[in-house]
């Protein structure tokens, strides 16, 4: 096991770095000039502005280099300015408005981070017991209701949950269930924000969850120690409980931890809808500006997100299952 982690710890920066490169080369394939759409703002586009703002980003290296290779050294040489800036902790700076990267940053993540932990604790409290509950009532009414919610869950567009909630109560009854964002200045307010926000964004991974149960529990109880266990005389609740629930924990511990690295990204529409100015928000918001920088930054952070929490999703596997060694 310590072996395993070391070498996954390992592969983390080569990753990071591979991640870093792809992004970067991907941002610079996109058309559009970011210095230009900053000074072409007020809608004139001032030449000095663009010339001064194009040396700050390092996009003028490729207009004055005359190294052998042409686009491919330049771009290399922007990369290296770039990646090596980050690891002094500089993001470089938000283009409108003109803000370092590094503090936008980590107060935006902490409001993305706050939704996503909430919307897998929703979708975890709803999509386990019916799932359980599903596995447990198989063949029967209970069992093809929960099924049907499970698949209207993971069939409906969370986006389009959302958009009902934001649009339908203000056309109907000239009311607003989702109030502007406040953040920790008024809890109430935020809370409010985040619960409905976080059950949007929970309900599909609730669907799928739900469905993932019941086919593992499903599953383990078919097997000959749950037959074994019954033909002791065993109680139901200590069977499912002590010999079939753990067991299916695994599948279900890899869904989750799945979808916890990917909720970052998957949060970026909910954050629009619900004007959270959390990274996907951010993100967004920045696409039009052809921000690459900023861009490139929350991409990075999405990718190093995504792999941190693989790695303890394989650890943990160790700790549910004795049986599974690396």
């Amino acid at each position: 096991m310590q072996a395993y982690i070391i070498q996954r710890l390992i592969l983390l920066p080569l990753t990071i770095v591979a991640v870093s490169i792809l992004v970067f080369v991907f941002m610079r394939i996109i058309p559009g000039d970011a210095a230009a759409v900053r000074c072409g703002a007020s809608g004139v586009a001032d030449q000095t502005c663009i010339e001064g703002l194009r040396r700050e980003l390092g996009l003028d290296i490729c207009d004055k280099s005359t190294n052998f290779g042409g686009d491919v050294a330049c771009t290399a040489e922007q990369y290296w300015k770039w990646f090596s800036e980050i690891f002094q902790g500089d993001f470089g700076q938000e283009i409108v408005p003109p803000k370092p990267i590094a503090d936008e940053i980590w107060w935006r993540l902490g409001n993305t981070l706050q939704l996503g932990m909430l919307s897998i604790a929703f979708s975890l409290v709803i999509g386990i017991p019916v799932g359980i509950l599903s596995a447990i009532r198989a063949g029967k009414v209970s069992d093809y209701i929960a099924r049907f919610f499970a698949i209207l869950a993971l069939s409906i567009p969370n986006f389009w949950i959302g958009t009902l909630i934001v649009a339908l109560p203000a056309f109907f009854w000239q009311q607003r269930w989702v109030p502007d964002w406040t953040g920790w200045a008024d809890p109430g307010t935020h809370l409010r924000i985040l619960v409905i926000a976080a059950l949007v964004l929970g309900v599909s991974s609730a669907g799928y969850l739900a469905r993932i149960a019941r086919s593992s529990m499903l599953e383990v109880m078919r097997s000959d120690y749950v037959r074994t266990a019954r033909a002791k005389g065993l109680r139901e609740l200590i069977i499912i409980g002590r010999h079939t629930f753990r067991p299916s924990m695994i599948t279900l511990f890899t869904i989750a931890g799945l979808q916890f690295g990917g909720i970052l990204a998957g949060s970026a529409i909910i954050e629009t809808l619900f004007n959270i100015p959390g990274l996907g928000w951010w993100i967004v918001n920045n696409v039009g500006d052809r921000d690459f920088q900023v861009i490139q930054a929350t991409a990075l952070i999405f990718a190093t997100w995504f792999m941190i929490v693989r790695i303890l999703v394989d650890v943990g596997y160790a700790f549910i299952d004795p049986r599974i060694r690396y």
